[in-house]
């Protein structure tokens, strides 16, 4: 995949407890145009970003990354492909199956509430999903 997981820490106390996972490119892998996905030269970073991933044990998991830029031959500049990342979403690609999929038990506000995000975090993870879906048959 070309990701290394750097460190991975426990932070905060009692019901505010979350885990914090950082991630960094594997040294020697090239980033890859979020296009095409062919591997493509880096030439500086973002800054950092964070996503929110499923919760372990009802803790909250969140991933921090710095993406590169990537110069593709083809489409040119822009962000690397984060394959945990749709768009600007902060919220990760299997945390939005995970909502989805609870939000088929319970109604948005509870899913959103019970799993600490927002309804608009919810209702853009069952649109993803939605869309998502037939595409991948």
């Amino acid at each position: 995949m070309g990701f290394v997981y750097q460190s991975i820490q426990i932070r905060g106390a009692g019901g505010s407890l979350r885990v914090e996972v950082r991630v960094v490119p594997h040294q020697g892998i090239r980033g890859k145009c979020a296009t095409c996905l062919k591997p493509s030269p880096g030439y500086d970073h973002l800054e950092e970003r964070h996503w929110l991933f499923i919760p372990l044990w009802g803790v909250v998991c969140n991933f921090f990354y710095t993406a590169r830029r990537v110069e593709c031959a083809e489409h040119g500049l822009g962000v690397e492909h984060i394959p945990w990342s749709q768009g600007k979403s902060p919220v990760s690609k299997p945390m939005m199956g995970f909502l989805a999929r609870w939000a088929r038990r319970l109604s948005w506000r509870e899913t959103a509430q019970v799993f600490g995000t927002s309804w608009e975090a919810v209702s853009h993870s069952v649109e993803w999903f939605v869309t998502w879906g037939p595409s991948q048959r």
